[in-house]
């Protein structure tokens, strides 16, 4: 696998060039310090993978996949001082990234992940969404990549009426009347969805509360959906979702 390197701190890019040439079979073909050396240099070269810092000089990361537009055909693993923004949106695109100060172990780890994903329609869709995600940093991403064993979706979490957990894997309900069933825990949506409009209102289902239309209160409790869907309501969490309704209105 050959990998360019965009990286602004020769430091930084010294200690991940002794990594990957200590550790692992890849080759590193090109190196870059800024945004516009990373384009002028990604023109030339044709790599396998891209390691690239989102903070440089003249620019951001971002900004140079702006650049490239249709000609990337690489994957791409972001290095990233702790954004939680940001986190946030390479965790809904389902792309890689790796925070600093690296972890030598994270990267071969990062590497070989990436070695089994070269899928160029895959890597397009999930940096299309990544680039849709991160206009706004005040949190307030709006999509997720969902990838199953046959398909890559991306999915509005407006169009998500609830999610049902079933032990490891988790059922997207959406408004259009499909279903998607993902091998990832309930746990880990409910995490990647906080701040969303989501709502935990039993162990085994999170819903969206913009989607609410009722709560049932007769036979232990339920949440009734704009959609006529019936969703148990656990009682320890009927006062927290009363609250979270009179914050909401």
């Amino acid at each position: 696998m050959n990998i360019v390197l965009v990286e602004d701190e020769p430091k930084q890019r010294s200690f991940v060039k002794q990594i990957i040439e200590t550790y692992t079979p890849y080759t590193i073909i090109g190196e870059a310090g800024s945004v516009s050396e990373g384009e002028a240099l990604l023109k030339t070269k044709s790599p396998d993978l891209v390691l690239m810092d989102i903070e440089m000089p003249d620019g951001t990361g971002f900004d140079l996949l702006k650049k490239l537009g249709d000609d990337i055909n690489f994957q791409v693993i972001f290095i990233t001082a702790h954004n939680a923004f940001a986190i946030q949106a390479f965790k809904f695109s389902a792309l890689d990234y790796l925070l600093k100060p690296l972890d030598p172990e994270d990267l071969t780890q990062a590497l070989q992940k990436a070695q089994k994903n070269i899928q160029q329609n895959q890597i397009q869709l999930q940096l299309a969404t990544l680039m849709n995600n991160i206009q706004d940093f005040a949190g307030h991403v709006k999509k997720l990549v969902l990838k199953d064993a046959d398909n890559i979706y991306v999915v509005a979490s407006s169009d998500i009426y609830y999610l049902e957990a079933d032990s490891n894997y988790t059922t997207f309900f959406l408004v259009d009347g499909s279903k998607i069933l993902i091998s990832k825990t309930l746990k880990e949506y409910e995490q990647l969805l906080e701040g969303q409009g989501f709502f935990r209102c039993h162990q085994s289902f999170l819903i969206n509360l913009a989607y609410l239309a009722r709560v049932d209160k007769r036979d232990g409790g339920m949440v009734i959906l704009k959609n006529e869907a019936a969703i148990p309501l656990a009682s320890r969490k009927k006062d927290l979702l009363l609250k979270t309704l009179e914050r909401l209105s």
